[in-house]
């Protein structure tokens, strides 16, 4: 079976400078790796480059198998939507939709019929807790439940990869340990999960630890 993630020597280069040196990576299914160093190390290009948001300079990203930047536009941004489940610091959720219609959303896009998607979208917010706040716009959720419906919609489409870029940096401890547990839960559904965080406690509960420093691991 391929590796759910493999990253081939890549390379960014911004303004003639080399933001990521030739960082190779492997994640298998169900394995939850922290990416760690200090700020401005190259730790957010590099999970750009992976999520296929920004396009390496030099190297290969290869989801299940397949070269994913050398797809056309079209089907890498359907891979992106079927396979890459995207957790930010700031949780981007649309305000003037509900804690339900924003897990749904990536669901609709990728084809589902509105009840399948909404199905979906309930079940994984019974499981992190937020059932009885489906119906709450996300303009009214407190810090920590948008956070956690956030990772809900990263998860909605049942995700072979899900890329975390600092989930709880934004958070108090009490909404951190929730956000933490969330994200366990998303490792115990089968993702490989990537987490970029300068929070000691993730670093500590992934199977293992990359630091960063340089663009270089």
């Amino acid at each position: 079976m391929p590796k759910v993630l493999r990253c081939e020597s890549l390379v960014r280069r911004l303004g003639g400078h080399d933001v990521v040196r030739g960082a190779s990576l492997d994640l298998d299914e169900a394995e939850a790796v922290a990416l760690v160093g200090p700020s401005g190390c190259g730790k957010t290009t590099l999970l750009q480059m992976i999520g296929l948001l920004d396009r390496p300079s030099a190297g290969r990203v290869v989801l299940a198998g397949h070269d994913a930047w050398s797809l056309d536009d079209a089907v890498r941004a359907e891979v992106r939507l079927a396979w890459i489940g995207f957790v930010f610091q700031q949780n981007n959720l649309v305000e003037a939709l509900s804690a339900r219609e924003n897990v749904a959303l990536p669901a609709w896009r990728l084809g589902s019929s509105r009840r399948e998607a909404e199905r979906a979208a309930d079940a994984l917010l019974e499981r992190f807790g937020l059932a009885a706040r489906r119906d709450a716009p996300a303009s009214q959720l407190s810090v920590g439940e948008a956070q956690r419906v956030a990772i809900a919609r990263a998860l909605v489409n049942r995700p072979r990869l899900v890329l975390a870029d600092e989930p709880t940096g934004s958070l108090d401890s009490t909404s951190a340990d929730v956000v933490m547990e969330a994200l366990a839960a998303a490792s115990a559904l089968g993702a490989a999960l990537l987490v970029v965080t300068h929070d000691l406690r993730i670093a500590a509960r992934a199977g293992r630890t990359l630091e960063m420093r340089d663009g270089r691991f």
